[in-house]
C-alpha cells in the first residue's frame, strides 16, 4: 500500500532473535507493508528457501540491512572499515560484496554501510563521545577508495549502497547526515547515497525536518522509530514534521520501520505504529 509517493518495508533484523523467520512473515503479511528489509548474514541464508517464504506471504524484499552493531557467526571477526588490521579490513569488505550479492539474489535494492573503526585509532572526547570533525575526515579519508569499488561493484548488481550514519554512542566516526555527506561526495558515485535513521538523527542532529531537507534527492531510504527505538507514536518525536519534510523533497523511496521488539506479542505495537504513520501522510498528502 503506498502513501504520497513512497512505500513502506520492515527490518526483520527487528525480530531475528525472538521467532523463526516464518513466523515473522506470516504476522508481518497482516499488516500495511509493502516489503522486508532481510538481515545482512550472507553465509546463513538459503536463498531458494528465503524467495519460497517471502514469496509464499505475497511479500517483496526492498534491499539488506547491514549487520554491523551485532555479534557476528564467526566470533574472532569483526566488521570494521576503519582499521590498521590489514585481515580484518579484508573481512568486510567480502562482508559487503557478499550482502550485495545476496541483495541482488533476491531481488533487493539496496545496502547500508555503517562505519565503525578500531578503537586504538578513535582518540575521543570521553566526557561526549565525539570526535572532532577533522580527526573524522582524516579517518574516512582511508576508505574513500574501497568504498568507491564496492560502489561501482553494487551498481553493476542494480544495488544502490547507502552510507548510514550512526549516533556516537554506537560509533563517532560517521554520526550525522553532514558526515555522511562528506563521505558520499568524495566517492563520488550515482549509486552511493544516503540512509538516515530518525532514532539516530534525534540523538545527533540539531534538526530532523531540516536534515532530511537538505538531503534531497541524495536520500536513498529512510529509517524510521521513535526516540526510543519503539514504533513511531510510542516516543515523542514529532513524525509530523518528518513527513512534511518528505513531501518537500518529493521522496519516492522506502521507509523502513526498524523498532526493538522484546518479544513475540508485538502485532499490536506494530500496527499502531504503521496506522500513526500513514494517518499523518494521508492528512498531509
Amino acid at each position: 500500500m503506498t502513501f504520497l509517493s513512497w512505500k513502506y518495508s520492515i527490518t526483520l533484523a527487528s525480530f531475528r532473535d525472538i521467532e523463526p523467520l516464518g513466523s515473522t512473515l506470516e504476522k508481518i503479511s497482516k499488516f500495511r507493508i509493502d516489503a522486508v528489509e532481510m538481515y545482512g548474514e550472507p553465509d546463513v541464508v538459503d536463498v531458494k528457501l528465503l524467495l519460497d517464504l517471502v514469496h509464499s506471504y505475497n511479500i517483496s524484499i526492498s534491499g539488506i540491512t547491514g549487520m554491523w552493531g551485532h555479534p557476528t557467526i564467526n566470533q574472532s571477526s569483526s566488521r570494521k572499515l576503519i582499521t590498521n588490521d590489514k585481515r580484518q579490513l579484508s573481512q568486510t569488505l567480502s562482508y559487503i560484496k557478499k550482502c550485495i550479492t545476496l541483495c541482488e539474489q533476491v531481488g533487493g535494492r539496496t545496502f547500508n554501510v555503517c562505519i565503525f573503526g578500531d578503537d586504538s585509532r578513535l582518540t575521543l572526547d570521553k566526557n561526549h563521545g565525539r570526535l572532532p570533525e577533522a580527526k573524522k575526515r582524516r579517518l574516512v579519508s582511508s576508505i574513500i577508495e574501497p568504498l568507491g569499488g564496492l560502489g561501482a561493484f553494487a551498481k553493476d548488481r542494480g544495488v544502490e549502497l547507502l552510507i548510514e550514519p550512526l549516533n556516537r554512542y554506537s560509533t563517532p566516526v560517521c554520526n550525522t547526515a553532514k558526515d555522511a555527506i562528506y563521505l558520499i561526495e568524495s566517492i563520488g558515485q550515482k549509486k552511493v547515497g544516503l540512509l538516515l535513521d530518525t532514532f539516530h538523527m534525534n540523538i545527533e542532529e540539531d534538526s530532523i525536518e531540516e536534515t532530511i531537507t537538505k538531503s534531497g534527492s541524495v536520500l536513498g531510504q529512510l529509517h524510521i522509530s521513535d526516540n526510543n527505538r519503539k514504533m513511531p507514536g510510542f516516543g515523542h518525536i514529532n513524525f509530523s514534521e518528518i513527513i512534511n519534510a518528505l513531501k518537500q523533497i518529493q521522496f519516492d523511496k522506502y521507509i523502513s520501520f526498524e523498532p526493538f521488539i522484546p518479544d513475540c506479542n508485538y502485532e499490536n505495537d506494530i500496527s499502531y505504529g504503521i496506522d500513526t504513520i500513514t494517518a499523518l501522510s494521508d492528512r498531509i498528502g
